[in-house]
């Protein structure tokens, strides 16, 4: 979505007059952007704790165009419509990564319990980047803090929280952090490229809904600089930025395109 502000002319401004309503700031039907509107954009800002300056940026659309709907537990198709819109990315792309990322399956292994997998070789370099030294809890903790990463530790589903437990009386902080978060499996250390306050702040969004979970999504590729390829559907250049260097292994861009052919053809 571009920015707008006072005395903007556009389809957009007619967007904006509809979300503005259905938020409960009443104002005419236009494509001109009045200061009336914008006093209106102003005081929606204030009551959400956005900056009261009446341009509307990426947040402030964020805010006008998922809030004053009604939401469930699980994403709905106007979400990933209402996301493609903000992010100016086919929302078909979208749902791809959410497919891969998660198998198809949710964004909760059961009620309150956000999709997780927790990362021993994280943890480890979260507590050092902490001066805390990992050596002083191996030892009864080889099954959540090790320096390399490796597979054979995973419990999978519910089984994950057990050891994000047991990784939190050691350090909670650096234990949310250390696991992967949701249906698009966000690291809690990314939690200000989500824009997030705290690793705390990311992890109650994270429990929220399927659908604040994407939100973070959008503001984490586009933080992050990985919107321009998943917009291409250049999907060993998303893959590579999104999973790592072992894309081509894993071979994520591979199954990006074939879940892309998937929803385009439907």
């Amino acid at each position: 979505m571009k920015t707008i502000k006072l005395g903007y002319t556009g389809n957009e401004v007619q967007l904006l007059s509809d979300s503005l309503k259905r938020n409960g700031y009443p104002v005419d039907s236009t494509t001109v952007f009045t200061e009336s509107m914008s006093q209106s954009v102003i005081k929606f800002q204030a009551a959400n704790g956005l900056d009261a300056d009446g341009i509307v940026g990426y947040r402030s659309w964020e805010q006008l165009l998922f809030n004053g709907r009604a939401t469930t537990q699980k994403l709905v198709e106007d979400d990933f419509q209402l996301l493609g819109l903000l992010l100016d990315c086919e929302p078909a792309a979208l749902k791809t990564v959410q497919k891969v990322e998660t198998g198809g399956r949710g964004g909760f292994f059961a009620l309150g319990k956000p999709a997780i997998l927790f990362e021993g070789h994280i943890f480890w370099s979260q507590l050092k980047s902490r001066g805390i030294d990992p050596n002083k809890f191996v030892a009864g903790n080889s099954n959540i803090l090790y320096p390399k990463w490796e597979k054979g530790h995973y419990k999978g589903g519910l089984g994950e929280y057990d050891r994000l437990e047991q990784a939190r009386t050691i350090h909670r902080e650096a234990a949310d952090a250390s696991a992967s978060w949701g249906m698009f499996q966000i690291m809690g250390f990314n939690y200000a490229s989500c824009g997030e306050k705290s690793v705390e702040s990311f992890v109650k969004s994270m429990h929220e809904s399927e659908c604040k979970q994407l939100i973070l999504f959008g503001r984490f590729i586009r933080q992050a600089k990985m919107l321009p390829a998943l917009q291409s559907k250049s999907w060993a250049t998303f893959a590579k930025q999104y999973n790592g260097p072992a894309y081509a292994k894993n071979e994520y861009d591979k199954k990006l395109a074939a879940a892309y052919a998937g929803f385009s053809h439907k």
